[in-house]
């Protein structure tokens, strides 16, 4: 175990959890103890894990212990060795003082190139001839990129740092914290707690209205966190998802009508056929030329025939040209009063080489 465990000053020791990670680098998935640090409210402030520097296959490596830390969101944060120990690159050269602070600057890259390669690519070529380990390596990085002679141990650490941990951490965190500690998170300006939130919440099978509230008013202030909220509102029972959705999709944007319609369309739940007929008033106010045919596809697919529908449908024919003809096509396959299929005709015979 490293020396030197950083603890809060109200806690007394790491709260400590047993998870099971894949690492790249590994063949089979490795079961670790990841530890968690709390304040006094019981707010996790950070994690923090033992690992060894550098997957080893040739048996020919120095592997010593690096202690990992990220913040409760799972971002990496820093790494700490023993007292006294050093990182060592390949031919017993070690790290030279200036590597350390690099290699923390290649871990907290999320974009490192190291991101989409195999350990394959990283692993030293050995020389047939003095069967030792070659400098040499089967990927070429850029200098900035990596520790030069030690590819191996920044592919190690950095996966350790970036890997499925990141997503057990979010995960942790919000199992460790209180209904009102969420409510707080889906305030934070921070996406990443809004996200933490709703996976908990989701956990949880919370779906009261405080929290729906909450989580409508952000999703239409940020349209980036249209997917995570869906995935949520999906899996809430059905009168609460329908009435959120229509929320979103009537005070949204195009985004926010889009997604609605998007769920509307592969939700399993039965959609009656009124809901929709309420939600067909809207035809007037649509926008663009692709929240009109998602609309018409929704209503063709889970309301066809619909009086209701059909009657906020016609306007359309007055709608710019586009919109129109789309409408036109609609209301080709309904079922029309007599009144309604002479006003279908006469656009027809106005619009006849355009449709």
């Amino acid at each position: 175990m490293i020396s030197g465990a950083e603890v809060p000053l109200n806690s007394t020791k790491p709260i400590q959890h047993k998870i099971v990670v894949n690492h790249p680098g590994e063949k089979e998935s490795l079961t670790i103890i990841l530890n968690q640090n709390v304040d006094e409210n019981g707010l996790p402030t950070e994690y923090y894990m033992d690992v060894q520097s550098v997957i080893c296959l040739e048996q020919v490596c120095k592997v010593i212990p690096v202690r990992i830390f990220w913040n409760n969101l799972g971002e990496y944060q820093r790494y700490k060795l023993e007292n006294g120990a050093t990182l060592e690159k390949y031919e017993d050269a070690i790290f030279d003082p200036e590597d350390y602070p690099k290699l923390h600057s290649i871990l907290a890259n999320i974009a490192s190139p190291f991101k989409d390669v195999y350990i394959d690519e990283i692993l030293t070529v050995v020389d047939d001839e003095s069967d030792a380990i070659s400098g040499a390596t089967a990927l070429e990085l850029d200098e900035e990129d990596t520790v030069p002679g030690a590819a191996l141990t920044c592919y190690t650490l950095w996966h350790w740092a970036n890997g499925e941990i990141v997503q057990k951490i979010k995960e942790i965190t919000g199992k460790s914290v209180s209904e009102q500690q969420l409510k707080v998170f889906l305030g934070d300006e921070n996406q990443a707690y809004f996200n933490i939130a709703l996976g908990d919440l989701e956990r949880r099978k919370n779906y009261k209205t405080p929290f729906i509230n909450r989580i409508t008013e952000r999703v239409l202030e940020e349209k980036s966190l249209l997917k995570s909220t869906f995935d949520y509102l999906e899996k809430s029972p059905s009168s609460i998802y329908f009435s959120a959705t229509k929320e979103v999709f009537v005070k949204g944007e195009t985004a926010h009508k889009l997604a609605a319609i998007r769920s509307l369309k592969s939700i399993s739940y039965k959609t009656d056929n009124s809901y929709l007929d309420i939600l067909s008033n809207e035809f007037s106010k649509l926008k663009t030329y692709q929240e009109v045919s998602f609309m018409l596809d929704l209503m063709q697919s889970k309301n066809p025939n619909s009086k209701k529908v059909v009657e906020n449908v016609f306007p359309l024919l007055k709608a710019d040209f586009i919109k129109a003809r789309r409408g036109y096509w609609f209301l080709k396959n309904q079922n029309l009063s007599a009144e309604q299929n002479e006003i279908l005709n006469s656009f027809k015979r106005s619009n006849k080489s355009l449709l």
